[in-house]
């Protein structure tokens, strides 16, 4: 080959290069979001059992916010963010405890768990600092919002079927080169019924997940494209926390059209809460006994012994926190029924992480819901409708991520810790929209 052949190469192979690093960040969100609504338990044949689709394109937005922090390009934002500082404080504060935790010494059985555990919440917390920096538009936002919404649905009409005819959709998710592994021994049973998982790891990380995913769905049947589409999203997700029988799904929906009646007023209000009450009325037409057993599931809540087992475990939490407040005993070295099952992420993190862990989670999750409540009702910020419909969209999507993880420990079970995340990241990109929208005004 001849040098000026060679010269001649270099252009084309410049190219591709440019258009390779011109590819959208919202692109690559959107199919993070989508894979991560697949079954979790899928993993990579010869991946050691721990890699997964969306962890891998999780590391790749992880890589990608590292290479333009660190080397610029890449179009992302580089002005100041408290979301970006806060996910950075969470990261820092939990690798201290960690340290501090390992200084301690740790069990050589649980150091395993250990790295797992660190893996999944950084991979995730990279995926959120990549959406944090890399949406600059509503339109961007939406696009991370449809591929999330369209995913979980996916997850809901999976549970549906479960739950009606015992057809599993599960097992047309084994794509070649991956390989299904146990879920382990689910309580699925309650009332007399067996509870669904969709493509979850648990009924109630399947009640979460899809909760946190309706008002997403309802800002894209207001300001997305092909309406209809969200809208019977929507009514599809609702499925998810009723044949997954679960309190926590239905407490998720309860703030869910508390937070409704501010943004529809009480006339379209009324409409909505009768649209999907009806979907409600619906399945418990087509299956009785669901709705029976859901209603036994509220009004027997103060006789279940799963409630009043969450309140024993107070005093366990008090005397690991008291025995190392500064570190725990590592972060995601919990292993139960060794040690007693706790089914509250505050309460697991103290143990695990101790004082520095816990005031990094809570900070992760009350920093966003500030700014995304401020973007909505503040009068202070002028931002155009959609972008304060937006706001409103992920602060009830995050507020119900929050409340969910007081009752089962959320950051244990990937699509639940990847949502929750992917949230706090929404809001970073939210407040760099709102900024630029009201100097714009």
């Amino acid at each position: 080959m001849t040098v000026a052949a060679a010269g001649r190469r270099t252009p084309a192979t410049a190219v591709a290069a440019h258009a390779l690093f011109r590819v959208s960040p919202h692109v690559i969100l959107s199919i993070y979001v989508l894979l991560l609504a697949l079954p979790q338990n899928n993993v990579l044949v010869g991946g050691g059992g721990g890699i997964t689709p969306a962890r891998v394109v999780a590391g790749g937005c992880l890589l990608w916010w590292l290479v333009a922090r660190f080397a610029g390009g890449f179009r992302l934002a580089v002005g100041e963010s408290p979301i970006r500082r806060v996910l950075l404080l969470a990261l820092a504060l939990l690798a201290a405890a960690d340290a501090v935790a390992f200084m301690g010494g740790v069990q050589d059985s649980r150091i395993a768990n250990a790295d797992r555990g660190a893996m999944l919440f950084v991979l995730a917390a990279g995926a959120a600092l990549l959406v944090c920096d890399g949406l600059s538009s509503t339109r961007a936002l939406r696009a991370v919002f449809a591929g999330a919404v369209v995913g979980f649905t996916g997850s809901a009409v999976c549970a549906i079927l479960q739950f009606g005819t015992s057809v599993d959709l599960r097992k047309l998710t084994v794509f070649p080169g991956l390989v299904a592994q146990g879920l382990g021994d689910l309580a699925l049973g309650r009332g007399g019924l067996e509870r669904s998982i969709g493509f979850s790891g648990h009924p109630i990380e399947l009640a979460a997940t899809t909760v946190a995913m309706l008002p997403l769905a309802l800002h894209l049947a207001r300001y997305g494209r092909f309406k209809p589409l969200w809208w019977i999203c929507a009514v599809l997700l609702i499925g998810g926390p009723l044949v997954s029988i679960s309190r926590t799904g239905l407490l998720g929906l309860t703030v869910i059209g508390i937070f409704l009646l501010p943004r529809y007023g009480l006339v379209r209000w009324l409409f909505v809460a009768g649209v999907l009450s009806s979907a409600v009325f619906a399945a418990g037409v087509v299956w009785p006994r669901l709705l029976d057993v859901l209603i036994d599931t509220v009004t027997g809540s103060s006789k279940d012994s799963s409630i009043w087992s969450r309140l024993t475990k107070y005093d366990y939490v008090w005397s690991h926190f008291l025995a190392k407040p500064l570190g725990g005993q590592g972060f995601g070295t919990y292993v139960a029924p060794i040690q007693p099952y706790l089914d509250n992420q505050y309460l697991l993190i103290t143990v695990e992480a101790g004082l520095p862990g816990l005031i990094a989670f809570i900070a992760l999750l009350a920093v966003p819901l500030w700014w995304a409540f401020r973007i909505w009702r503040s009068k202070h910020i002028d931002s155009p409708p959609q972008v304060r419909d937006a706001a409103w969209a992920v602060a009830v999507a995050l507020l119900v991520c929050t409340i969910s993880f007081g009752t089962y420990d959320g950051l244990a079970f990937p699509q639940m810790a990847g949502i929750s995340l992917l949230l706090v990241g929404c809001a970073g990109a939210l407040y760099r929209i709102a900024q630029r929208t009201e100097v714009a005004v």
